[in-house]
């Protein structure tokens, strides 16, 4: 379906049709259809009958790939033999086998009722332009990924399998069938649990399909067995096979972690700009909070001794707090330091004396025209050693102070791509690689540079680059100072 587009008034009478699309447009507009190609070949619409059609057939097959797996596999052959037992003729196994597989199909309808309730009354567009739902979502659905490849195993309470419902009856035959799904969650309950988040962006029609096609799909191979249970001989062991279904289905729920992940991030960053160059950091303090949380939850499933369980807790409290400690201390002084970027942006300037600016020749040029003091730090997001030298030297006092003078502008040339500008400069400089810091004084001559600088270097650099804006100033100095120092 397409929403009525507004009018937009053309640029010139001259406009062609030509100059409105392109043989490689990615959206093709055909009468009051949209259509969008992918790699050259149209795709269909999925909200459409035939894309709903492609979607049950999809999931079909998506449902009977359940059975594969270990959980499931072994238990088909039981399944159908305990029917076969109740049947006192021909007939009466396949009725009792249609009576199971419809409970397979009804235990996924129940799964998927809740998801078409919540599409039904939100709109699901809105929900997932909301950036940490969107890359929650996705995190959730990793995590499954993860645990059907044997991370972690879901267990079932023990009084669920103390369920056993008699087959020698329709309704017995069908609850069986319910139980029979719910006694495979440990092994597809994660991609039940990935299918809810992801089948929310989907019509509440549709997810409804969704659901009870992966039911039919589970529940085919009871029924053909139903109809023909000496087929049951033939059917497959678990094993390396099965393990590998398992294997695949996490690979591709990890792909679907991607998906979300990777657009929950575009729009964080949309919403927090500064936030593109530490999202490194929320990586390393997500994975070492993990690690921390891990490390608190298996020692308490190990050893029931109070000693360990609060000794390894503290370590893990410890490890998760100084990480996001960390990670949220950098964010904070990036939405500081970009704060006031884009209020000199707004400027005449262009730059501010007050923070480390983003270089860019332009900015570079203001500064120097403008007289001020030009300092560079030569960096990028993989030098430790950068990081670690700003860090000591650059950030703490006394160089910070003087660092935010009303005649100095301070740039951080970042290196992190080979095909950043910053190169250019570093090589016009007569250097090659980094760390590397820069200061150019005021009148133009040459520029103190270092890669290996303490805080008395910078110091005195400053210093005698003071000296040179000085000299270029003698009113405003004594005699006793007069002399550039370089």
């Amino acid at each position: 379906s397409t929403s009525a587009e507004p009018e937009i008034e053309p640029a010139t009478d001259e406009m062609t049709s030509e100059d409105q699309t392109s043989p490689n447009d990615d959206i093709l507009n055909d009468g009051a259809e949209t259509k969008i190609k992918f790699f050259g070949w149209t795709l269909p619409d999925f909200q459409g009958p035939f894309g709903t059609v492609i979607l049950a057939f999809l999931s079909i097959i998506g449902g009977f790939i359940l059975n594969l797996t270990p959980c499931v596999l072994p238990v088909i052959p039981i399944k159908i033999m305990t029917i076969s037992q109740h049947a006192d003729k021909p007939g009466q196994c396949l009725k009792l086998g249609i009576w199971m597989a419809l409970g397979v199909v009804a235990f996924w309808l129940a799964i998927g009722l809740p998801v078409a309730f919540i599409t039904s009354v939100t709109d699901p567009s809105r929900i997932f332009g909301i950036w940490w739902i969107t890359l929650g979502i996705g995190l959730i659905i990793g995590v499954m990924g993860f645990g059907i490849m044997g991370l972690f195993m879901m267990q079932l309470p023990q009084s669920v399998y103390m369920i056993n419902p008699k087959a020698d009856t329709p309704f017995g035959s069908f609850m069986f069938g319910i139980m029979t799904a719910v006694l495979g969650l440990p092994c597809f309950g994660f991609i039940a649990g990935a299918l809810l988040a992801g089948a929310a962006t989907l019509p509440s029609l549709t997810v409804i399909i969704v659901f009870t096609s992966i039911g039919i799909g589970m529940a085919a191979p009871y029924l053909v067995l139903a109809a023909k249970p000496s087929l049951v001989d033939k059917i497959p062991r678990t094993g390396p096979a099965s393990e590998l279904v398992k294997q695949v289905m996490g690979l591709l729920l990890l792909a679907s972690a991607a998906y979300f992940i990777g657009s929950g991030l575009i729009g964080l960053l949309t919403d927090k700009p500064y936030l593109g160059k530490q999202l490194h950091w929320w990586a390393v303090a997500g994975l070492t909070t993990a690690s921390g949380l891990w490390l608190i939850m298996r020692t308490f499933q190990i050893t029931s001794k109070p000693l360990p369980r609060i000794t390894f807790t503290i370590i893990g409290l410890i490890l998760s707090f100084i990480t996001l400690w960390v990670a949220t201390g950098f964010t904070s002084k990036a939405k500081e330091t970009w704060t006031v970027q884009q209020a000199a942006l707004q400027s005449d300037a262009g730059y501010s004396t007050k923070i480390w600016n983003n270089y860019t020749p332009a900015a570079l040029a203001q500064a120097r025209e403008d007289g001020k003091i030009v300092v560079l730090d030569f960096t990028a997001e993989w030098c430790l050693i950068c990081k670690s030298l700003k860090a000591t030297v650059l950030n703490p006092d006394p160089v910070k102070s003087v660092l935010a003078g009303d005649t100095i502008v301070s740039f951080t040339v970042d290196l992190t791509s080979n095909k950043a500008p910053g190169w250019d400069l570093l090589r016009d400089l007569g250097k090659t690689g980094i760390p590397m810091l820069a200061v150019f004084p005021q009148n133009g001559s040459d520029p103190w540079l270092s890669n290996a600088y303490t805080t008395d270097l910078v110091m005195q650099a400053l210093e005698n680059a003071s000296q040179s804006v000085a000299a270029v100033n003698p009113d405003s100095m004594t005699a006793s100072n007069a002399a550039p120092t370089n």
